[in-house]
Formats: structure tokens, sequence, C-alpha cells
């Protein structure tokens, strides 16, 4: 279970040696070339677009990330790509700097990297059931934290763009019903944490966005998979084809917003 962090790129890397392993998090990808940002994406490296290559910075922002897919919709100007791999809550308070009072839409996917799931990933791919079970013990003994800390990230992501309708995703299911109890673990860690960035969310008067459902029938031990395998370099990230669907479920959320100048 290396969700999104940028420790899955490390234990990936290391396996296959194809993409780098790390990026600054809350480092800037890409900026609107005016200081006008219509749409500002926040967050990980799933809101970088890890996973669907041709990556074009240090962050690993992907032209086939959702952000980058929403940024393409008609109508959508002045775009910001902020997040990056190994981004934090605290990290995303950094990306806070283009936003303004003007901004119309902002998406944020974050709170995987909080709970520390490099050590769960290593314990839940090599270790016994019984390493896999304690290490996702730990990472549930910092859910009351990370629900503190999105309360405060969300806070500053209002107070930096009052006007914006804020989408906040939550993150697929690795494995397409599992047997091996390692990723059954796994995939009831993935739902407390997603249940708790909805409440969160909601609590901030946000819109939350479920991709659980949209990738039903994709995790990795599907037919069609939406999510990389441990055998990627870019293990656990969605396909190309899971940005796709991620981006569908926002748009189906939020219906049409007007990003025009």
């Amino acid at each position: 279970m290396s969700i999104l962090s940028a420790a899955v790129l490390t234990l990936s890397t290391a396996l296959v040696g194809a993409v780098p392993a790390h990026a600054v998090p809350g480092g800037p990808s890409q900026t609107a070339t005016s200081s006008k940002v219509a749409y500002a994406a926040l967050g990980d490296s799933y809101a970088a677009g890890v996973g669907g290559g041709d990556y074009l910075d240090a962050c690993l922002t992907s032209p086939a990330g959702y952000p980058s897919l929403l940024s393409a919709d008609p109508g959508v100007n002045h775009v910001a790509l902020l997040a990056c791999t190994g981004a934090t809550t605290a990290d995303v308070t950094t990306q806070l700097s283009a936003p303004t009072r003007q901004t119309k839409l902002i998406t944020v996917t974050v709170g995987a990297n909080d709970l520390g799931l490099d050590v769960l990933t290593t314990a839940c791919l090599t270790g016994t059931i019984d390493d896999c079970l304690a290490a996702v013990a730990v990472a549930q003994a910092k859910l009351p934290q990370l629900a503190v800390d999105l309360g405060t990230t969300f806070a500053a992501i209002r107070a930096a763009a009052p006007k914006a309708t804020v989408v906040v995703t939550g993150y697929p299911l690795l494995f397409e019903s599992p047997i091996d109890p390692r990723k059954v673990a796994v995939n009831q860690g993935i739902m407390l944490l997603n249940d708790l960035i909805e409440a969160s969310a909601i609590a901030a008067g946000f819109v939350f966005v479920d991709v659980e459902s949209a990738f039903a029938g994709h995790g990795i031990d599907s037919a069609d998979p939406w999510i990389h395998d441990i055998f990627s370099a870019e293990a656990f990230h969605p396909t190309v084809a899971g940005y796709q669907a991620y981006a569908t479920a926002i748009r189906e959320a939020i219906g049409r917003v007007d990003l025009l100048d």
C-alpha cells in the first residue's frame, strides 16, 4: 500500500529504476502565465499525475493527470498545476501562493503521505501478515492527527480562495476483490483514509469525490487494471485510463465551472 507517496516511487524505482524517486513537496510544477489563477490543482503525486507518463518537471506533473485533463476543458483558463509528488497536508499550504480571491475552482488530493505509508508499503508487500497488520495499526493511529491537519489545510485553502469551488478527492482501492489478507488490510486502510478525508471535506463545505466506485472492476488484480502494479516504476498510481476516470468523476460532481476571463 504505497498509495501515492514519494515512498511508492522510491520503492518502485529500486525495483525497476525508471522514474525519479523524489521531488520537492509543495513546489509549483506549472503556473499560469498571469497572476490571475482561475483553476488551481493542489496535492500529492495523484494530483500531479504520477502514472500518466511524459513528466514535465521534478514534481512528476503529467499531462495525463486529472488536473491537466480538466485544464484542457473548454473555457478553462489561467491554470496553476501546483501538486507535487511527496506532498503532505502541510506541504499543500505552501502551494497556496497562486490561488487568489478570484480563483473559481481548486482540486485537492492529499492525506496518504501524512500517514507514513512507506512503512506500511514495505510491511504489506514484503513482510508477513503480522508485519502488515502491525503497520496498518500504526497508520490508523495517525488518523486523529490527520483529521486535525486536514482541517487546518482546508481552512487555509478557503482563506486563500474564498470564492472557489473546492473539490477534494479520495483514493481508489488498489486491489480487486482480494483474498490475500494483506491486500484486504490495504484496501480497508484506504477506505478508512477516504472516510476521514470525506468527513473533513464536508465539514469544510467542500465537494468530496469518491473514486472507489469509479475504479470498481479496475483494481490491480482485475482483467482491466487502471492502477499500475508492483512491477511498474509507477506502482500503485493510476494509469492514463485511471486519471480519465478521476476527471470524469470530478466533472460529474461539480458540473461545468465557468473559468472564462
